[in-house]
């Protein structure tokens, strides 16, 4: 065949060839899609933001990616070697910005042909705010309690307060932070430990060193009671000399820690009056004393002083 004829049977019908070929190619490509298994992970978003600036709103933090080839080497693949980030290092400014999110692979994955891979989002959108600096104190938060007749009466934290940054809306609106919760069921005595500090935002950077000091100082409570109906009792009065009438109740307001206090029995109190040198008969201002047991303090006791008559023993069956 002559040259010229076998150029023209090439070109000869061209458009019905390339059509051909076309078809030829898409249904090998089917072929290949629908003979292809595909596989779903879960891998990080990586977004950094400029420097300076600061996310300030919620982005997600990881992507789907689905990885289509073949089974054996779709499963092969460690999650690891699949990177997904977003970069926004070009904006320099304050503002809303969308970017697409790409796909880096490593390692394991690199020798996987055909391999195809998709990632959702697509793109994201994030919101950029300057990044600002600020120190804030820490709250301490209490859970339970003591035992019946304890309090905690101090703590202190070591450090007090942490440095934190992040986008300037939500650092300035911070006041404190606070720290994991300290049980107090059981406690009696004094007691250090490490408290970690709870990281509510996720938008915000915390300091590395997480742990901070806290000291507890418990002490038996303290409580306050008055006791009513309290004896008064004569004491060291001459035998030639008595009472015309007898002495009243009184009343005593103590102080003390909480379980001596609900242990006390009303008869361990009483206030005395000191007869000792009364001599003669007649009328007698008296001054009573509280007499208590050593652990308690008395804050207040009525009454403060009584006016009595004494009278010779035996005068008033003599007079009968």
């Amino acid at each position: 065949m002559k040259p010229r004829r076998v150029v023209e049977s090439i070109f000869s019908s061209w458009p019905a060839k390339i059509i051909s070929l076309t078809a030829a190619a898409l249904l090998f490509l089917f072929y290949r899609v629908n003979t292809m298994d595909e596989r779903f992970v879960s891998v990080p978003l990586q977004v950094d933001p400029p420097a300076g600036l600061a996310i300030s709103k919620p982005y997600p933090k990881s992507a789907r990616v689905t990885l289509r080839g073949k089974e054996e080497a779709i499963f092969s693949v460690i999650e690891e070697d699949i990177e997904v980030y977003a970069d926004f290092g070009r904006f320099q400014s304050e503002g809303q910005f969308r970017v697409p999110v790409r796909v880096v692979r490593r390692g394991s994955s690199l020798n996987i042909e055909p391999l195809d891979i998709r990632v959702e989002p697509a793109e994201i959108s994030v919101t950029l705010e300057q990044r600002v600096e600020k120190t804030v104190a820490l709250e301490a938060v209490i859970r339970g309690s003591p035992p019946a007749g304890y309090d905690l009466v101090q703590y202190t934290i070591v450090p007090d307060g942490v440095q934190i940054s992040g986008p300037r809306s939500i650092v300035n609106s911070v006041e404190a932070i606070e720290l994991e919760e300290i049980d107090l069921e059981g406690r009696t005595e004094d007691f250090t430990e490490q408290v970690m500090i709870v990281e509510e935002n996720s938008l915000l950077d915390y300091p590395r060193e997480r742990a901070v000091v806290f000291r507890g100082i418990l002490r038996e409570a303290v409580i306050i009671k008055t006791f009513e109906n309290v004896d008064i009792i004569s004491i060291d009065l001459s035998t030639d000399l008595r009472l015309t009438e007898p002495l009243p109740k009184g009343s005593i307001r103590i102080q003390g820690n909480q379980r001596s206090i609900e242990a006390l029995l009303p008869e361990k109190l009483r206030l005395i009056v000191d007869c000792g040198e009364i001599e003669k008969p007649g009328p007698e201002t008296l001054y009573p004393q509280p007499d208590i047991p050593p652990e308690f303090v008395v804050l207040k006791f009525e009454p403060q002083q009584l006016d009595v008559n004494f009278i010779l023993s035996g005068m008033e069956e003599e007079q009968e």
